[in-house]
């Protein structure tokens, strides 16, 4: 109902002139910026009439082609469901409509209100614009502050084409400009669009934001930088502002202090950083210099464990002395680094994370300019540099080959250093002249010089042992065939120079006249080059070859 009995309807010429001529001039001011939308929306429903429900003046104008009435004062209107305020109002009743001024407020509903300084509402299609130097929509407890907004009740969708700032709980968003749809409370940001909350900060050139479920839909790259590190997203990821879920689709990388995480998909929780990552996967240790690809990879920030699935390789150490490892999977293991402790400002122990063990299964290789090998597992040992080979390991180094049932090698200022190898422990060393000197027993301990080549070999159980004579001419004086249950042989340019048996040895010397085959060979002997992993072996690349 329309408040008549506080409403003064003002009839003089003279009064009626001076308030036309008012509002005439604040019109065309407002007209010259609020232009109605380029693609104004068409009326779905029938027409329904704007009702007035209070003003404290009201001023008739009725032309031959239009009618329209001044309202003054406290005015207000309803109109489906929506009620408007504001000080002045010009209200046409042909076209349905009305141009209004000054404290502007729309309340929709129990939680939406939205303010300016000027309107333009169209009664017909329920369409609003608000101009201002401060427009502001709030809906519960989301407010958007921007200069202009313009609302599409029948569609429950508001725009704002200006830049615009969101402020929802500890978050606040800015983009150049965007949309709000008031039923299902999603937003898209358009360019230059910025998150910041005091656990993160996200920039991006286009988002759809839920403000119900706190998901973010990335249209573009992404970036979202927070004190556990930084994430680089592609278009079609989403992300979860309150629990930190995320689902990355596209090239997307995590990066922080210890770690960077790359694969064509991402499923993660930034809290916990554990995830799944899918396709061309890479894991970066910062602080180890190890590098984990493959197909796929499972993480678990919590416990330190890493799994990776699928043409799985491993890269450790600098570019010139680098280890590379291939195998089926790679179980790659964290700790706490004692050796790191340190302490902040506030006096907080912080200790760092370091990858310490790496379990390779399933046809592994290794390739490194001093050492390959093939053996069916191994775990790797970073902190103490050790690499332990199980299932009838095969390694070479160079000019020797060296089989057991298990192999255990020590390294020493990035080199092999000494290398046990048990039960069936079977040692080539091929010298200078083509010649296989051999040694094999149940227990062996090779120990190697500065440049990996081998310098001692140290026998314990059924030891065996074929070495070439030579004389100071290097011409071959025989084969020594000796057999002792422990024995010492000490090697120079991979040729045996000194040899010392510890109990009694049964020792024979083969002519050369009457070497043979089974003379020059103890059993089980088979010189393996052929399958020794080269680096593109490993890497399944092929290289380009220099000219």
């Amino acid at each position: 109902m329309i408040d008549l009995k506080n409403i003064k309807i003002v009839s003089s010429p003279s009064s009626s002139r001076l308030l036309l001529m008012v509002l005439t001039g604040l019109l065309c001011s407002f007209i010259s910026y609020a232009q109605k939308p380029l693609n104004p929306p068409v009326p779905t429903t029938p027409k329904t009439r704007i009702n007035l429900l209070h003003a404290d003046s009201i001023v008739g104008n009725n032309q031959q082609q239009a009618a329209s009435r001044q309202f003054i004062g406290n005015v207000a209107f309803q109109h489906k469901g929506a009620v408007l305020y504001c000080n002045t109002a010009t209200q046409y009743e042909l076209s349905n409509t009305i141009e209004a001024f000054g404290n502007i407020r729309i309340e929709q509903g129990d939680t939406l209100t939205v303010t300016g300084d000027t309107l333009y509402y169209d009664g017909n299609t329920r369409f609003a614009r608000v101009l201002g130097k401060k427009v502001t929509l709030t809906d519960s407890k989301v407010t958007l502050t921007t200069r202009v907004i313009e609302y599409d009740m029948a569609r429950n969708r508001a725009y704002y084409p200006v830049r615009g700032v969101i402020v929802q709980d500890s978050s606040t968003l800015k983009s150049e400009k965007g949309y709000y749809n008031t039923r299902s409370k999603i937003f898209n940001y358009k360019e230059n669009v910025e998150i910041i909350n005091p656990k993160y900060t996200i920039t991006t050139d286009s988002l759809q934001y839920n403000a119900r479920t706190k998901m973010a839909l990335f249209k573009a790259p992404t970036l979202i930088k927070s004190k556990d590190g930084d994430i680089i997203a592609n278009s079609g990821s989403t992300y979860n502002t309150e629990t930190q879920l995320s689902n990355f689709k596209g090239r997307s990388r995590i990066i922080n202090e210890n770690y960077t995480l790359t694969g064509d998909t991402l499923t993660f929780d930034q809290k916990t950083e554990s995830g799944v990552a899918k396709g061309n996967v890479e894991l970066i240790s910062k602080k180890d210099k190890v590098i984990l690809t493959g197909n796929r990879a499972i993480r678990n920030g919590q416990t330190g464990f890493t799994k990776i699935m699928g043409n799985a390789i491993m890269r450790n150490g600098s570019e010139k002395d680098t280890l590379y490892m291939r195998a089926d999977t790679l179980y790659a293991y964290e700790m706490m680094d004692d050796s790191t402790i340190t302490r902040s400002k506030k006096d907080t122990v912080k200790r760092e994370k370091k990858m310490e063990k790496l379990i390779a299964q399933g046809n592994v290789q290794i390739y490194r300019i001093d050492l390959q090998s093939k053996s069916d597992s191994l775990l790797y040992d970073l902190k103490d540099s050790v690499i332990h080979f199980y299932t009838k390991p095969v390694l070479w180094n160079p000019k020797n080959q060296s089989e057991a049932d298990t192999i255990h090698v020590y390294m020493k200022n990035g080199k092999v250093n000494r290398m046990y190898l048990i039960n069936q422990g079977f040692v080539i060393a091929k010298d200078t002249s083509s010649n296989y000197n051999q040694v094999k027993g149940r227990k062996i301990e090779a120990l190697f010089n500065e440049e990996t080549r081998l310098e001692q070999v140290i026998v314990e159980g059924n030891g065996e042992s074929i070495y070439y004579a030579l004389d100071d001419r290097n011409k071959l004086i025989g084969v020594n065939h000796v057999e002792c249950s422990r024995m010492n042989i000490r090697f120079k340019e991979n040729q045996v120079k000194r040899i010392a048996f510890i109990g009694k040895p049964d020792s024979r010397l083969v002519p050369p006249k009457e070497l043979t085959n089974s003379a020059n060979r103890l059993d089980g002997f088979s010189w393996r080059e052929k399958e020794k992993p080269t680096k593109e072996d490993v890497l399944g690349v092929k290289f380009a070859v220099k000219q």
